[in-house]
């Protein structure tokens, strides 16, 4: 017989020395009858007596041979099911058996020139060239480091790393996110009324705080009267700005400034003087949306200087904050707006609006939504809530899914009358890992930050989380796209067209789920404070924003 390289050697080769006892055993068995039946070339008085058993022979190789090869092919199988990550040669069939015996044909035919032995394949793994792999990565990334630790120890005096809640926050706009504003009507009615033709229509400046819970609605309550046209006619100059984590009231005065139009005989001077000359004598509406805190009172009264000077009655501004403490402090009227969950019958509106869009559920749906108005109590009246679970509901309209959604064990951490947070991340867990991934990766963005899809894409690929999967037709460029489509269906990012070019937004309270997720490998490390607090030695991706 021809002894082939890769056979038999190959199957005893394959098997390691920590492989189970018994699949040791089986495999030797099997070397016991090939030598049995196929032992080395005989001199010439064993072929001859060979040859006078000719009929015999025969018997032994249809009875030995076949046994072998299917026992070795199993016994193969097996060992190979146990050893995924081996690395050996694929056994090619180019169609040729001419080497395998046949009924009749000699015991044994010779081998190669030069090949009296066969070679065991070593497996494709070393130690020595896999240290020295990582000694080079390392040294290539001491440099890096250096780097890093330089601006971190030359900035360590003013820098801290960002807490859990509220640290990490994306930009806001005026640009309305909902088509329709639910269980709000009656107070944005009102506050149109008041600022106005009502009681504030008369008075110099009025700051007007709307106070509430992170994702209760306070932001796309202050679009909605942004936008409103009434609004819109009343007021000359209308500014949107969403205040940063750190109040910079000289970052805030010329941004401000930046957004008012300019006069004619206008003199050159400070931030707060142009802003004085140019709404002197215009009526304005103010949003200082998402305002976080700040550190001197006086900073917020060197704010307001300049929008004191206008000479027309009826200037607006309105302040969105989690604080009660802040807001009582900005307010000029007598209470705060403070919003809280809407009320059960407006929030399921919401909440089917979100799962159904703009069909009506039908009786077909009686049973399921059984089950949806038990997970909705769940979502303490919180819109952002709403919207991220009931688009994880729409995804998939079966009973079994949405009690799979209601009795999820993320329940149970819920803290408090007001935590929506585990909805959040119940959300998040139900989204496919590809999307998971892109999404968690976007906890590296600054603060206040308004990215573009093609940022976002480049970013992705370098973080080698856009897969192909089986839509092989699609280029890595289509398929960032789709994800960030199906992000913004599934709520985690908001679409945001202004200023002449799309962007996305995440809010708030996802940028801080989106940070939890990562806190083992991501940190984003910001201007915020005095102290630079530890980093943790699993952190491997590591984002530094500079507030220039």
């Amino acid at each position: 017989m021809k002894i082939r390289f890769g056979s038999v050697g190959d199957l005893s080769a394959s098997v390691p020395a920590t492989a189970p006892r018994r699949n040791v055993q089986a495999v030797g068995k099997l070397l016991l009858c090939s030598s049995t039946c196929c032992s080395a070339p005989a001199p010439q008085a064993r072929r001859r007596r060979a040859a006078r058993d000719a009929s015999q022979s025969d018997q032994e190789v249809h009875g030995c041979i076949p046994k072998l090869v299917s026992g070795a092919s199993s016994t193969a199988r097996h060992v190979g099911k146990r050893l995924p990550c081996s690395s050996l040669p694929p056994i090619r069939d180019d169609g040729d058996h001419s080497g395998m015996l046949s009924p009749g044909s000699a015991f044994f035919h010779e081998a190669p020139q030069g090949r009296h032995e066969t070679e065991t394949p070593k497996l494709g793994f070393s130690r020595v060239d896999v240290s020295n792999r990582m000694r080079r990565i390392v040294e290539q990334l001491r440099p890096m480091r250096k780097e890093t630790s330089e601006i971190l120890t030359t900035l360590g005096s003013t820098w801290k790393t960002a807490p859990d809640i509220g640290q990490s926050r994306p930009i806001t706009t005026s640009e309305s996110i909902e088509p329709r504003l639910y269980g709000r009507d009656g107070i944005m009615k009102n506050i149109i009324h008041d600022i106005t033709q009502g009681k504030y229509y008369g008075e110099n400046l009025t700051v007007l705080p709307i106070v509430g819970l992170g994702g209760i609605g306070k932001t796309t309550l202050a679009q909605h009267i942004y936008h409103n046209q009434e609004v819109q006619k009343h007021f000359e100059v209308m500014i949107w700005k969403c205040v940063s984590l750190n109040f910079n009231v000289n970052k805030l005065m010329e941004d401000v400034e930046n957004h008012v139009p300019k006069v004619q005989d206008e003199k050159n001077g400070t931030a707060e003087e142009l802003i004085g000359q140019r709404i002197k004598s215009k009526r304005f509406l103010l949003v200082l949306d998402d305002m976080w805190e700040f550190s001197d009172e006086d900073e917020w009264k060197r704010l307001l200087l300049p929008f004191k000077k206008s000479q027309v009655k009826g200037n607006i501004i309105i302040v969105t904050t989690r604080s009660p403490k802040l807001g009582e402090m900005v307010k000029t009227t007598h209470h705060p707006i403070e919003l809280e969950g809407i009320d059960r019958e407006e929030f399921k509106r919401l909440f089917l609006a979100f799962v159904f869009g703009d069909e009506q559920p039908t009786l077909d749906h009686t049973v399921l939504l059984e089950t949806g108005y038990k997970i909705m109590d769940k979502l303490k009246g919180s819109p952002l809530a709403a919207k991220t679970v009931g688009r994880l509901l729409r995804n998939d309209l079966d009973l079994d899914h949405w009690t799979r959604v209601l009795e999820s064990k993320e329940w149970e951490s819920q803290r408090g009358s007001n935590d929506i947070m585990p909805a959040l991340k119940l959300s998040y867990d139900y989204l496919p890992f590809d999307l998971q991934q892109c999404f968690s990766y976007c906890a590296l963005f600054p603060q206040d930050y308004k990215f573009d899809s093609k940022e976002l894409i480049l970013f992705w690929i370098g973080q080698d989380v856009l897969h192909s999967g089986d839509q092989n037709n699609l280029t890595v460029e289509d398929i960032g796209l789709t994800n960030i489509r199906d992000l913004v269906s599934h709520g985690f990012f908001k679409k945001d067209e202004t200023e002449g070019r799309a962007g996305y937004t995440i809010h708030d309270l996802l940028h801080d789920l989106a940070s939890k997720v990562t806190s083992h490998e991501c940190l984003n490390v910001h201007l915020s404070s005095k102290t630079l607090g530890n980093i943790r030695p699993s952190i491997r991706h590591l984002s530094i924003t500079l507030d220039i």
